[in-house]
């Protein structure tokens, strides 16, 4: 009897293997839980730096550039398209986008103050004789 193995299965079972061997020690469930824990704190991590990025950048981009409009426009130096009030809610976006954060922490310790937390540490259950 004559079993061919095309070249692309071969390879594909080849790396199957050398992979499996490879997860083992990864392969249980507190490891598993530790690979997510770590990738929650991350994808938490980017949040709150997206957060911070866009409450101090934006926020205070737009607050300078409010008050520099005003100045311009005050002066006669030109915005004359601009008027006051698109120049005071672009002060009044731009301030409570520096307040973001602080909104956000507020909201999350009083109002969202109950969370899930995941330690990865597991429950026994043991028996007295």
């Amino acid at each position: 009897m004559n079993v061919r193995i095309k070249g692309h299965a071969a390879l594909a079972l080849c790396a199957t293997a050398l992979l499996a061997s490879a997860l083992t020690g990864i392969g249980h469930a507190q490891a598993i839980d530790e690979l997510m824990q770590n990738a929650t704190n991350r994808a938490n991590n980017a949040w709150g730096y997206l957060l911070n990025a866009v409450g101090f950048i934006g926020g205070g981009g737009l607050l300078l550039g409010s008050l520099f409009s005003a100045y311009r426009k005050h002066n006669g130096m030109g915005g004359n398209n601009t008027g006051y009030g698109k120049i005071i809610a672009a002060a009044v976006v731009g301030t409570c986008l520096l307040g973001l954060t602080f909104y956000e922490r507020t909201a999350s310790t009083t109002v969202f103050g109950s969370k899930a937390t995941i330690t990865g540490t597991q429950q026994k259950i043991t028996f007295d004789q």
